[in-house]
């Protein structure tokens, strides 16, 4: 039987939902176990091993068991909106990112690598979190392509210390918050910050956050086709609000480029 036929059934016994994430972290560790044998298989990968979004076009995406979500981000992370066999060949790929950039297998990095020398832009952390022992490997492809502008997301402050504490000219790393999650104060964290809200949730320090010279970025909650509205929130007018979010809850429709704000993100 082969690992994708053992997923199915696993999957279809224990009947677990890929848009739980309590299910996408088991299923995650049941791949992460048969590791070995995905690699006898000698996987091929679209993009060079990089997911794609309608926002930033390509992006590295990790595993989900590395996720320490808040209670807003785990209910309601838009995470992998497929079912079948598709996620199968999705969530594989989280975990083969994530193992790779802690022990820096060839397999996975040298079509990466390929692939990211191509690029203008590209987003870590499109799906999962990362650990502390990834940012090394991390670090280097970014020093590998300096022609390459990186910005990268995470839920936890000790990556986002890491990476930018590094000062390198074509890497930021944003703190994401949303409704449940700490609010740092700018000397334990003096970097940029990003915010998500949504569903009638605002974090305690709304008003805070808003004025923050640190926010970078606002996006309010994505699911499916669906945005909220900002004006829900009082941001609709607010200069850091995401444009293809903003573009999305007016039109319904979306840019066919990378948005300039995103495109210029690792300069702030």
């Amino acid at each position: 039987m082969s690992v994708k036929e053992e997923y199915l059934l696993f999957k279809a016994q224990n009947r677990l939902r890929t848009n739980n994430f309590n299910d996408r972290v088991i299923l995650q560790k049941f791949l992460r176990d048969r590791l070995d044998d995905i690699w006898r298989k000698k996987p091929q990968f679209s993009n060079g091993g990089l997911l794609s979004n309608y926002m930033t076009h390509l992006a590295i995406g990790f595993a989900y068991y590395d996720c320490r979500p808040s209670s807003f981000c785990k209910t309601r992370c838009y995470g992998l909106p497929i079912s079948g066999i598709h996620d199968y060949y999705m969530l594989r790929l989280g975990v083969i990112t994530s193992e790779s950039l802690k022990s820096g297998d060839p397999r996975y990095l040298e079509p990466l690598s390929k692939s990211i020398k191509t690029l203008k832009y590209l987003k870590i952390g499109h799906w999962g979190d990362a650990v502390l022992e990834q940012v090394p490997i991390i670090v280097r492809l970014v020093e590998e392509n300096p022609n390459t502008n990186f910005w990268w997301y995470t839920r936890k402050k000790e990556i986002a210390l890491a990476a930018n504490e590094r000062d390198l000219p074509n890497l930021r790393a944003y703190l994401s918050l949303d409704p449940s999650t700490d609010y740092p104060s700018h000397s334990e964290y003096p970097f940029g910050i990003t915010y998500l809200l949504g569903q009638g949730l605002c974090h305690n320090n709304h008003e805070d956050i808003l004025a923050d010279t640190r926010l970078v970025a606002i996006f309010p909650l994505k699911k499916g086709k669906f945005i909220e509205h900002p004006e829900n929130y009082g941001v609709a007018n607010h200069p850091k609000l995401c444009e293809e979010k903003k573009l999305l809850s007016q039109l319904g429709s979306k840019g066919h480029e990378i948005c300039l704000s995103c495109a210029g993100r690792c300069k702030y």
